[in-house]
């Protein structure tokens, strides 16, 4: 029961981690598009750069809540610094996602039946929630 229970709890984080990121990374999309529209900007780039920091930023935010431990809190750097770096990492695999999502599309064909900005997605989910569970393994190892 000793190892079961670390392992369970790590799971049960590991699926609210992905389905909050998930859940934040489609909203920080849409507050991306808002304020690209809102605020004027005409560049198709700059509305890819909008949408992968909106959907890294979320999927770090919703990562971060995830595997918040409410019995261990660390120093307040400490805490900062691990959003921080799951902010980060949100928005590298935001850009992975949209770089393989880009890639998917058949010159023949009408389109993707998935976008790049749903990879988009993907990939800041997917980037942040393994970083978070290696953290999660590790203070679990040291604990």
């Amino acid at each position: 029961m000793d190892i079961v229970q670390p392992v369970l709890v790590l799971a049960g984080r590991t699926v609210l981690g992905l389905l909050l990121s998930s859940v934040f990374g489609v909203i920080g999309i849409g507050i991306a598009w808002a304020m690209f529209v809102f605020f004027g900007a005409a560049a198709h780039t700059t509305l890819l750069i909008v949408f992968m920091a909106g959907a890294g930023l979320g999927a770090g935010l919703g990562s971060y809540i995830a595997f918040f431990r409410v019995d261990w809190a660390p120093p307040a750097p400490t805490m900062a610094a691990m959003g921080l770096v799951l902010m980060l990492l949100g928005i590298g695999g935001a850009w992975g996602g949209f770089q393989f999502g880009a890639n998917q599309e058949v010159a023949c064909c009408v389109g993707p039946a998935i976008t790049p900005i749903t990879y988009t997605a993907m990939g800041a989910s997917a980037a942040t929630n393994a970083v978070a569970l290696a953290m999660g393994i590790a203070h679990a190892i040291k604990a």
